[in-house]
């Protein structure tokens, strides 16, 4: 597949493709398309999908667990972000 890169256009193809832009620009008032809209809301929902820890206390000691398909992970009751970094979880009585 032949991809047209800036350098490759000449300059009346750039300054035909500014013109179109910027005509373009001067009709858009804004408004984006409901499908885009909530196309763009579901995906960023999507992200911000609550992360699941399972402590099971009813053993002599706790275990820490998360779901196979988690960010997370579980290394000797360490729970590890995917950038490294170690969540603490501090029980008060």
């Amino acid at each position: 597949m032949f991809e047209e890169t800036i350098e490759a256009i000449s300059d009346r193809e750039w300054e035909e493709a500014i013109a179109a832009h910027l005509a373009w620009g001067e009709t858009w008032r804004g408004d984006l398309p409901a499908d885009v809209f909530f196309g763009l809301w579901a995906s960023l929902a999507g992200e911000a999908k609550p992360l699941i820890v399972t402590v099971q206390l009813n053993a002599p000691e706790p275990t820490v667990t998360v779901p196979p398909e988690s960010p997370l992970t579980v290394e000797d009751n360490l729970i590890l972000l995917e950038d490294g970094r170690e969540l603490m979880i501090q029980f008060a009585g």
